[in-house]
């Protein structure tokens, strides 16, 4: 029975134990390297690289035509060229760079949502390490309480069953410790996909939400919000792509005109001469410009576009009206922890081991404080990362960002 006792409690994990080497890791830090490096992003940011050369591309002349015909007695060489009225390649260059510049403001609201998940992630991180910490702080000491009771049943003070139910507890408890290790470096391995690292080398996440402590005024907010989101600028951006389309669907009504040169002789050598040079130009008659649909739907997208800068307006209040109520609700939730939650469990524990002691309780007594406290400590982690990603959220509504961890 001794024996099996400390083969138990010989299996107490190292908190960072693992195969993988390991690096400590800031927020800062963390950010830094997503900006940098995640795959997601990089592949987002080719957009941009794309929609700039567009507005190159939009910029080219029209190339010019030739011609050569060739019969029996003559053969005529001629050189074609299509004019375009209307400034259409003046119309299509800016609708690109407005293309380009909506673009650039999609790229900056995808980077802001990532920055929000990958934030939300170190939270993550963070919060399975501490659970870790409780799980083996629970474990440490009821194996503290299973060796004691080793020594209290060799001496005849409690019975074989309290020892047996103590040595269960602890393989149970320790078995809590391996998942909780596994959730822990799960977490981490996520961080280096965001960073766009494998998983040779885990990077422990460095820094607390014990600090966090923010008070907002949701108006403030809401003023804050309509000026710096970057999705209801897009929106903005979307106007004037609209608008900048509606000018290139009336450029490009206007007919083109062909001008052309040719030249003419026979095969018969230089003297006598026998050629000709002549010159065309040609309209087209473009009966389909009658239908107006084209101009009508661009005008219409024009209208839609400012019927979604509203209601993307009307969103970003509601988005951060719901953050805010979310924040100040966890806000609450913490308090009602630091009131006392925490310190009168653990009081509760301890009091309830002493009279185990003592041989005035059961060990399921002491067991069921024990889960109790480890109940409230987890909830009290939850609730401070719950804190933490609800104050990301409603910067993120915001359009701002100052978290620190």
């Amino acid at each position: 029975m001794l024996l099996l006792l400390f083969v138990v409690c010989s299996e107490a994990p190292a908190q960072n134990a693992g195969s993988a080497p390991a690096q400590e890791l800031t927020f800062q830090e963390y950010l830094a390297r997503v900006g940098r490096s995640n795959l997601s992003y990089l592949a987002e940011r080719m957009n941009i690289d794309i929609a700039e050369a567009e507005v190159v591309a939009q910029k080219v002349l029209p190339d010019p035509e030739l011609e050569f015909e060739a019969a029996n007695e003559t053969f005529s060489l001629g050189l074609g060229y299509s004019l375009e009225l209307g400034n259409k390649r003046g119309a299509r260059v800016k609708l690109a760079r407005s293309m380009a510049e909506y673009e650039r403001l999609s790229l900056e609201a995808y980077f802001q949502e990532l920055r929000a998940e990958s934030a939300d992630l170190f939270l993550e991180a963070i919060l399975q390490r501490e659970l870790l910490g409780v799980k083996l702080d629970s474990y440490q000491y009821m194996r503290q309480l299973s060796t004691s009771d080793s020594l209290r049943y060799a001496s005849g003070e409690i019975t074989e069953n309290d020892l047996r139910q103590s040595r269960l507890e602890t393989s149970a408890l320790l078995n809590d410790v391996y998942e909780q290790q596994a959730a822990y470096k799960s977490a981490l391995a996520v961080l280096n996909q965001y960073m766009g690292l494998t998983a040779d080398t885990l990077h422990l996440p460095v820094g607390t939400w014990d600090s966090l402590d923010r008070d907002f005024y949701l108006a403030d907010l809401v003023k804050v919000g309509l000026e710096n989101r970057i999705d209801l600028r897009a929106s903005e951006k979307g106007i004037e792509v609209s608008t900048n389309e509606y000018r290139l669907t009336r450029a490009e009504r206007r007919p083109d005109i062909g001008l052309s040169v040719s030249y003419e002789r026979d095969w018969n050598g230089f003297l006598p001469p026998s050629r000709s040079v002549t010159g065309g130009v040609s309209i087209p008659l473009s009966f389909s410009n009658t239908n107006k649909a084209a101009i009508r739907a661009a005008k219409l997208r024009i209208e839609q576009s400012g019927i979604r800068k509203k209601d993307m307006t009307l969103q970003v209040q509601t988005e951060i009206s719901q953050a805010w109520y979310s924040f100040e609700a966890e806000k609450k939730k913490v308090n009602q922890y630091k009131t006392g939650m925490l310190e009168e469990s653990q009081k509760v524990l301890d009091g309830m081991v002493y009279r185990y002691r003592r041989g005035e309780s059961s060990i399921l007594d002491v067991l069921i404080a024990q889960r109790t406290h480890n109940d409230v400590r987890q909830q009290y982690l939850e609730t401070m990362k719950g804190y933490a990603a609800a104050l990301v959220e409603l910067e993120k509504a915001c359009g701002i960002w100052d978290v620190e961890f």
